[in-house]
């Protein structure tokens, strides 16, 4: 595969940076997903129904975005491996450990310090009087669920394991060429598999993001070329039929993983069109700060929730508004801590964030 470098415009770079801030909102929307405060929810209800369309279906490609964007930069430009991962290491490696730290600390504090340990129940997380010493090491990976005390941080965590193996994915692009993409996708679609680290879905996305960089081709000028009505023609009809194979339990995993392929063109595509007659103010302000957004929104999100179930009666239209309420929520105070460390403590912002 001869390599060279891929010349975006700045148009291109800029709708690739939507697309993250566009992304983020998709993973607040996940993390919205009201089922866990509402006791014993019919998935098959029109509640249970639309919840699994707005927090899951129409989102769940929110993280595979990321990695195909991550993918996709790693090769960007030319340089060394070393080079690159030096950078990382500011960028993704720092950060992460941080963040997982804090993850122990606030319910350590909750926990311990406040001694507020009965209002937690110990099922997706040991409390803190329960860690062994293992326990204190397995924060970093997979103490909570197969994911790091910071759940969302099992994004992170992925992405650093892909990154490390860039010179095994460069090798490959090289040596299989066109063979390659056809076998993550044998694999993402016919062999799934998850383990804490490495996933088909990891895979598959981080490598065809890598595949595209390497084989020099500007992916997003394809996007935008495409004919906007047959495309949209496409996702609906991949999104009717993963509904319904949601529905009657029939073969969801697939049709979905399917679905996230079209979705995610239909929504660079929708941006790269938007982007044409819209300044888009606040997703480019949201874009600037995904980073500290997707680091910072949990666990409080989920403490908002739950405690917004208990006192306030969810029902009727206030029930299908739920998750856009609590989204707009989580990206308000995300801002406003942001915009606290930005004016109190720029440096630790900095090192936060990997200089983001």
């Amino acid at each position: 595969m001869n390599y060279k470098d891929i010349q975006l415009t700045q148009k291109q770079s800029r709708d690739i940076n939507m697309l993250k801030g566009f992304s983020i909102l998709l993973v607040l929307f996940i993390h919205a997903n009201i089922t866990d405060c509402i006791t014993n929810m019919d998935m098959k209800s029109a509640i249970g129904l639309y919840t699994q369309v707005v927090t899951r279906i129409l989102v769940d490609n929110a993280v595979p975005m990321f990695f195909f964007v991550s993918g996709f930069l790693f090769f960007l430009k030319s340089g060394s491996y070393m080079d690159k991962w030096k950078k990382r290491l500011y960028s993704l490696v720092i950060p992460y450990i941080l963040w997982c730290l804090v993850g122990f600390f606030i319910p350590f504090i909750l926990q311990v310090v406040f001694g507020l340990d009965k209002y937690f129940s110990g099922n997706e997380l040991k409390k803190i009087a329960e860690f062994e010493s293992l326990d204190y090491l397995r924060i970093f990976w997979d103490i909570r669920n197969g994911s790091p005390i910071l759940s969302v941080m099992w994004f992170l965590r992925n992405l650093i394991v892909m990154v490390a193996l860039t010179p095994i994915i460069g090798l490959l692009c090289d040596k299989l060429k066109w063979v390659l993409p056809l076998i993550l996708t044998g694999v993402y679609l016919f062999l799934p598999f998850s383990i804490s680290g490495i996933s088909s879905l990891t895979l598959f996305w981080f490598g065809i993001g890598c595949y595209v960089a390497k084989g020099g081709g500007n992916i997003w000028s394809l996007i935008e070329n495409i004919n906007g009505k047959v495309l949209f023609v496409f996702w609906i009809v991949m999104l009717g039929m993963t509904i319904l194979s949601f529905y009657y339990d029939m073969e969801y995993d697939f049709v979905h993983n399917i679905f996230m392929v079209i979705h995610f063109v239909s929504i660079y595509k929708v941006l790269s069109i938007l982007s044409q007659k819209y300044e888009l103010k606040t997703l480019k302000k949201i874009a600037g700060i995904s980073f500290f957004i997707y680091a910072f929104h949990e666990p409080w999100l989920g403490y908002i929730m739950k405690l917004s179930f208990k006192i306030i009666p969810f029902s009727g239209i206030l029930l299908y508004l739920a998750p856009f309420i609590f989204v707009a929520v989580a990206v308000a105070y995300s801002y406003v801590a942001y915009m606290l460390l930005w004016k109190f403590a720029p440096r630790i912002l900095k090192v936060l964030t990997g200089s983001r």
